[in-house]
Order: structure tokens, then C-alpha cells, then sequence
């Protein structure tokens, strides 16, 4: 097939042919590729694009997403979206396209219109990376490899399983011979391991604690605040939730790795009395750490979770830009400042748990919900935001 010219794109989605992007108000332009499909660019058939990467909590596995396209089907352009084709949704500010999701196509539905169908409509539904590796099992599979087993399991299991690991993990893993589904492993070796999945542009890659200061903390990104300037994004909406009425406060944790049961307690369960998170993990050490590292970093009752919204029309053109770099792009940590009702300015550094995308023809709306860094704190002493000095809240 030939791809659609330029000149007949939908205006709305990008800029007019000569148009240059300081001239126009801050939008992200949006690009949506069928990869399989010779890179065929489909982008003048779209309506609408939503997606979602990331988990809605710190203590949730990693089990994907589903995104979906609406696009014009007037004519069968269903056609340039089959089923198992493999979608890019790129996105532009002032520099070049950026791919920041890639979903396998699994279903479509039709939205018919009578008469001529001039208007009818299609709904096209994608498995993320992760949520298509879901579908990959390990079958009697030799795992031997302690240090980095999500590389090993994808591996064994390509091309159908694509979650990247290139500094591996932390803590040594159980090895030996698995049936098992691969999310279910992964989330296994990640709850041992206290790491994070970010999105990397058509890559998802685990990041273990050990290299969170050097892969997910940038100080040139923008922070987030009330306002908007040329280095902040402005929320236009934030809801602030308790760590007791968002199941993350707990005074107890008991981990079960591959060879032992561990529980440890919190200091303030005297306080609080026994409120207690469980979790099987793959690894093969440190078992009775990692389960005080539960119980501490997640013992703070007031610990405020934040839901944040904005829209890209809002913001100033610079620091919308730098977001798609550091937030669709390659995912980052980000400063945010928020004062509550007769309360003071307060900032910190949270982690994008969950970010939620949805582009129209008119603006693309950001939702985020963003967990406090010291969620990820670990006991490294030279790292001044995530170490944990405290000795009494070393985790490992």
C-alpha cells in the first residue's frame, strides 16, 4: 500500500504544511505508525488515541495495559490496523517524533453508521508489551541465570516476550526448572528485587534500585507545579491520598522468597497495631531484608499518593516538549510542588506509577497518578534522594 501523503493528514493532529511549531499554541502532535504494515502511516484515519503504561499502585505486579485507537472505517480502513499487527504511537513537540507506546492489535470493533456509512467508525484495541508477554508461559524451562533472569526468560521466550533488563537485578534470584506463566516469574523476581518498569520508547525496560539515580533521575527535566513556565508543567487538577485509605500502610511484612519465610515488623506497630502486606518473591537471599524494607517503607499512614491532570494546550511549549522527552518518552522521576488548603508549600520527588494518555483532535489529556520516591528508598549512602540513613530503616 502507499502511505498516505502529507497533505492529506488531519490538520488538527499535526501542524499545516509550513507551519512552524513556535508559531502555534503548545500541542503534542501525534503520528500513529503500523509498524507491521511497512511503517504505513495511518495517522489521517485516527480520531482518538488512549493508552495507559505503567501499574495503578507501587505494590500492584506489572500486567499491562490495553490502548485503544478510534479511526474513520468509511471506506474499510479497518484494513490498515489488522489483527497481530504492531502499532507506534509517536508523539512530537519541538524536536523530532518520538515513539512512546508500541501495542500488538487483538481486537476491533465496528461502529456502523446507516445509510452511506460516511460516519461509521472503528475501535481498535492493543496489548502492551507487557500484557502480551502475559500471554507466553515457561514450560518445564531451565532458569540459571541468578543476576539477570529477565533477560534469561526473554531469551527462552522470544519473540513474544519483550521486557528489557539491561543492568539485571539486584538481589540473586532462585534458579532451577519453572512452569509458570512469564508475567506471573517476572513479577516474582521484581517484587524481590524493588525495582521499577519504565517505558523507553518502543523498549519497556526494568530498572533495578542500584540504577535509579543514573536511568530514572535527570535535573534537567521540567517539575511540576501550579503554574506553568518554560521548566514547570501545571497541573490543572490534584487529588492527594493517604497511604491508610490507599491500601500502602502497613506494619508488617511477610515475604516468602524461594527458600524461607520471613516477617518483619514496623516500629510503629505498637502504635498501629498489626496491618500486614504479603508478597512471594523469586529470590534467593536477603529474604528477612526485604521483608523490613516492606514493613518500613510503607509504615507511614500520611504518606500522600497524588493524582495529577493536565492537558497539553495549557502548558508552555518548552517544558511540554521536555515532558515527552523525560515522562512519554523515557520515563523519569519528576519534582512536584503543591500547597495544601492552609497548609505550606510542599516538594518532593514522585515516581509516574501509572501514566494515562488520551488525544483528541483538540488536546491530549495527561492523568498521572505519581508515588512518593520514598516508596523506591533503599540504603545507599551516597545517593541523596534515595538513600535511607536510618539504620533501623536500612531494607538492604
Amino acid at each position: 500500500r502507499c502511505r498516505p501523503s502529507p497533505a492529506t493528514l488531519r490538520q488538527d493532529f499535526r501542524p499545516r504544511a509550513g507551519q512552524h511549531t513556535e508559531h502555534v499554541m503548545a500541542k503534542l502532535t501525534w503520528e500513529i505508525i503500523n509498524h507491521t504494515q511497512a511503517d504505513l502511516d495511518i495517522t489521517q484515519y485516527v480520531r482518538s488515541v488512549n493508552y495507559t503504561v505503567g501499574r495503578p499502585s507501587p505494590l500492584a505486579t506489572y500486567s499491562g495495559n490495553i490502548a485503544s485507537l478510534t479511526i474513520t472505517n468509511s471506506n474499510n480502513e479497518v484494513a490498515y490496523a489488522a489483527i497481530n499487527d504492531e502499532i507506534y504511537f509517536n508523539a512530537q513537540g519541538n524536536s523530532s517524533n518520538l515513539s512512546v507506546f508500541v501495542g500488538t492489535v487483538t481486537s476491533r470493533n465496528y461502529q456502523d453508521e446507516p445509510g452511506n456509512g460516511n460516519n461509521s467508525t472503528a475501535t481498535i484495541l492493543l496489548n502492551d508489551v507487557i500484557l502480551q508477554a502475559g500471554m507466553a508461559n515457561l514450560v518445564s524451562q531451565s532458569l540459571t541465570d541468578p543476576t539477570d533472569q529477565i533477560t534469561e526468560i526473554g531469551f527462552v521466550l522470544q519473540p513474544q516476550f519483550n521486557l528489557a533488563s539491561p543492568y539485571g537485578n539486584d538481589v540473586n534470584m532462585s534458579v532451577g526448572t519453572f512452569t509458570v506463566n512469564a508475567n506471573q516469574r517476572v513479577g516474582e523476581i521484581i517484587a524481590g528485587d524493588r525495582g521499577i518498569v519504565h517505558n523507553f520508547g518502543i523498549e519497556t525496560e526494568y530498572i533495578p534500585p542500584s540504577e535509579f539515580t543514573v536511568e530514572l533521575l535527570d535535573n534537567g527535566i521540567p517539575s511540576i507545579g501550579r503554574t506553568t513556565s518554560a521548566t514547570q508543567i501545571a497541573y490543572q487538577s490534584i487529588s492527594r491520598i493517604e497511604a491508610a485509605s490507599n491500601s500502602l500502610f502497613f506494619t508488617q511484612a511477610t515475604i516468602t522468597g524461594s527458600a524461607a519465610t520471613e516477617t518483619s515488623n514496623a516500629e510503629n506497630i505498637l502504635t498501629y497495631g498489626i496491618r500486614t502486606f504479603t508478597a512471594t518473591t523469586a529470590q534467593s537471599q536477603l529474604v528477612g531484608q526485604t521483608a523490613q524494607w516492606y514493613a518500613n517503607a510503607f509504615s507511614d499512614p500520611t504518606a500522600e499518593t497524588l493524582q495529577i491532570s493536565f492537558t497539553d494546550v495549557a502548558q508552555d511549549f518548552a517544558a511540554l516538549s521536555d515532558f515527552l522527552e523525560h515522562g512519554l518518552f523515557a520515563t523519569q522521576f519528576f519534582e512536584v510542588s503543591y500547597t495544601p488548603p492552609g497548609g505550606v508549600s510542599t516538594t518532593g520527588y514522585y515516581w509516574p506509577e501509572q501514566i494515562t494518555v488520551n488525544a483528541t483532535t483538540s488536546q491530549t489529556t495527561i492523568d498521572m497518578v505519581m508515588t512518593p520516591q520514598t516508596y523506591y528508598a533503599n540504603f545507599i549512602l551516597d545517593d541523596a534522594i534515595f538513600g535511607v540513613l536510618d539504620t533501623d530503616r536500612l531494607g538492604v
